[in-house]
């Protein structure tokens, strides 16, 4: 595997991970706390959204979309 593969294969690993986790952090605050605040209760539901929109774009960003920019001579 080459080196811009694997460095491209770990931040998609970090950013996927990353937006997994806000959204299970997201969830779990709206289950477990169960807000009254209609201001909080709106923040956490965007913030759920946001974290769900994230996992299901990121890999299209990563790898669905090619480089604009033709590659040099091998």
């Amino acid at each position: 595997m080459s080196q811009h593969r694997r460095s491209k294969l770990i931040g998609f690993l970090i950013a996927e991970a990353s937006a997994i986790a806000l959204f299970f952090l997201a969830g779990a605050m709206a289950l477990s706390l169960k807000p009254t605040d209609p201001t909080v209760l709106l923040s956490i539901d965007i913030v759920t959204v946001a974290a769900a929109s994230a996992v299901a774009i990121i890999p299209i960003l990563f790898f669905a979309i090619r480089p604009i920019l033709p590659r040099g001579e091998r």
